[in-house]
């Protein structure tokens, strides 16, 4: 039965970091309990290769997989039905967005049916602000990434497309948005969606699971392209300070980059 102390030091240190409330005693039962439990990777059916984005009557670029709509509900005679549900809460006046247990909750769901008014277009020519992003939540990650904001980034993802593909290298079913690398390596591990580049290291596994074998044979390996040090992740001081007070320790003060502060690595 694997333990804790079975995983690799810096693996054993993010679980730690990730699950600082559980406590050592609870991470280390959470990884004896999940053993042979692999992990879930996207629930979502991987989309058509032939994404396009067209154009509908209600002003938006909405994302078709081959002969259905991402973003709709159905299809019906009329068109596309869509959904759209708002919710917010009534506070001394205020309107605050999402339900808050000390106002008066109020919710309204809209629907309406698009119908296509032009040929497709490719979906990264389509702005942020003007693409169709409502039904299922992982409708948002279906729709390419757009650039990277640091050249370096840029290179480096151009590079893991070229080489292995610009959707998931983890689950396969939806575009590839952020370069992930190993911080014990220093070297690029793949290009993850959005959903498994903030669950990979979550896993609690050894082995036998989709995300402990990726994190164990990166399938970037092979291109040994090192992530710059000055653009990793850095926690914030107050966020550290709460793992402190759960743990007793920073369970990343050996991993922690020296240079710079945090920016994004998308």
């Amino acid at each position: 039965m694997p333990i804790l102390d079975d995983l690799p030091p810096y693996r054993r240190a993010k679980l730690l970091w990730d699950f600082a409330h559980f406590g050592v005693d609870g991470v280390n039962d959470m990884v004896r309990e999940r053993a042979g439990q692999p992990c879930h990777l996207s629930g979502s059916a991987a989309p058509a290769p032939d994404r396009v984005a067209v154009l509908g009557c209600d002003g938006r670029y909405h994302l078709m997989s081959g002969e259905r709509m991402l973003c709709a509900e159905a299809r019906t005679d009329e068109g596309w039905e869509h959904v759209q549900f708002c919710s917010w809460t009534e506070i001394d006046d205020l309107l605050v967005s999402g339900y808050k247990p000390d106002g008066e909750y109020g919710s309204v769901q809209q629907r309406w049916v698009v119908c296509s008014t032009a040929e497709g277009v490719l979906p990264s020519a389509v702005p942020q602000e003007q693409r169709c992003q409502h039904s299922d939540y992982g409708v948002f990650h279906y729709w390419p990434p757009p650039p990277a904001r640091t050249a370096v980034v840029r290179r480096l993802r151009a590079a893991l497309v070229e080489a292995l593909g610009e959707d998931c290298h983890l689950c396969g079913c939806l575009p590839g948005t952020m370069v992930d690398h190993d911080y014990a390596t220093g070297l690029v591990r793949g290009l993850l969606c959005k959903l498994c580049n903030r669950t990979v290291e979550e896993c609690p596994h050894l082995d036998g699971c989709p995300k402990a074998d990726y994190m164990k044979c990166p399938p970037a390996a092979h291109l040994a392209l090192p992530y710059p040090s000055y653009l990793a992740w850095v926690p914030k001081a107050a966020t550290r300070q709460r793992k402190v007070e759960l743990l007793g320790f920073d369970p990343l003060q050996d991993w922690r980059p020296s240079a710079g502060p945090s920016r994004s690595t998308g």
